[in-house]
């Protein structure tokens, strides 16, 4: 019984941490957009688009490595921060040289600590910990972003985010002194980095590459319809988000959580329910200038279903066997199959045609893995009773 009831408070912890943040970041975006207006909000959100995808590329998959080694106890971090950190500030150097914006190239630095500092408290099941650091950060994130927006404008907004990261340089410090310098240890993993690294860069490139594309091929005012879309989208995805950062640890260290599992999935279903008819009307109520927001977020919240059977079922058990070249393949598939939908629906329904796409990515790589895990499995299992 007791054992049951921490499980509760743990996941409890992260889920309600994950909420209220999400919450918050949130609420802070639907302010910005009704300040900026749909074509602004675009922009804004492509320069962010471009900071995760350098933050994501520069960090070499650290923040998975990082995670699953910490929860399986090896002696890692230091090594990873050291290289992390050089390829971090040589991509921020570069967005500046390219940009002359210091806002992205701060972004890209604050995400680097996120993603350096938060695995390491997850990996070790510190999930107050967790919490703690994320909610200040949110917290920070509004204060600091309003604040600047007022003082300099639109290009505060992006210094505000940058700065509600800095408190994180402590716990990563702290945590990467503790540990030693070893570069055997990468040579002894150098298959689990590699594929951590191919990984990392497919699932940025998925998830900034939309916006990307979105800007130049239909304009900010869509961009920023979308992005909308997908802020509410944020809210009832909480699941997916939740279930891999809980479960990752649990699985790394043997722990099963099978019907915790179900009843994520069916919890997924109301929310996608819930999107479809609540989130629209929502929407239009309070941003009116989003128009096609509405019709955006009715279409995307399907998607949460196939993203919480895929992040409950799927991802931490492959995550926990460092069966991480999978992931890898799947993430390849949802790039390819939200691009090519990107560019086909895109140009023939605009803002319409980018939420389908969104759909089709999300289904097709659930189904994708889902195939993938299984031929894996019975290939495993042949090999054993032959054995």
């Amino acid at each position: 019984m007791g054992n049951i009831k921490n499980k509760i408070l743990d996941i409890s912890s992260v889920g309600l941490t994950d909420m209220v943040g999400t919450a918050t970041v949130a609420i802070f975006w639907f302010y910005m957009a009704s300040e900026l207006g749909p074509e602004n909000y675009g922009e804004i959100t492509y320069l962010i688009s471009i900071a995760s995808l350098v933050s994501g590329l520069a960090l070499f998959g650290s923040n998975h490595t990082i995670w699953i080694m910490t929860a399986k106890k090896v002696d890692i971090e230091a090594t990873v921060f050291l290289i992390t950190t050089i390829t971090t500030l040589i991509g921020a150097l570069v967005i500046f040289i390219l940009f002359l914006n210091i806002g992205v190239s701060l972004v890209i630095l604050a995400y680097a600590l996120l993603s350096l500092a938060i695995p390491g408290f997850l990996g070790r099941k510190l999930y107050k910990t967790y919490s703690k650091y994320i909610l200040t950060q949110k917290i920070l994130m509004v204060i600091f972003g309003i604040g600047m927006y007022y003082v300099i404008g639109e290009f505060g907004i992006l210094i505000g985010i940058a700065a509600s990261y800095t408190h994180m340089i402590y716990p990563l410090i702290k945590n990467a002194r503790k540990s030693q310098i070893n570069f055997k240890l990468l040579k002894e993993r150098k298959e689990f980095i590699l594929n951590n690294l191919s990984l990392s860069i497919s699932r940025t490139v998925y998830g900034s590459l939309d916006k990307l594309i979105i800007a130049p091929l239909l304009g900010y005012t869509i961009l920023g319809n979308y992005s909308l879309g997908l802020q509410f989208f944020s809210i009832i995805s909480l699941l997916p988000g939740t279930a891999v950062k809980y479960l990752i640890a649990q699985d790394a260290s043997g722990i099963a959580n099978k019907k915790l599992k179900k009843i994520m999935v069916i919890a997924s279903v109301i929310m996608a329910i819930l999107g479809i008819t609540v989130a629209p009307t929502v929407l239009s109520y309070i941003f009116p200038k989003f128009s096609e927001a509405e019709e955006i977020i009715m279409i995307i919240s399907l998607a949460v279903i196939p993203m919480t059977i895929q992040s409950t079922h799927f991802m931490p058990k492959l995550w926990a066997q460092e069966r991480n070249r999978l992931i890898f393949y799947h993430a390849i598939v949802i790039v390819i199959v939200q691009v090519v939908a990107i560019l086909y629906l895109g140009s023939l329904y605009g803002a319409t045609g980018v939420a389908i796409a969104f759909v089709i990515s999300s289904t097709a790589g659930c189904v994708f893995i889902a195939i993938l895990d299984k031929i894996t499995e019975e290939n495993t299992n042949d090999k054993e009773k032959n054995q």
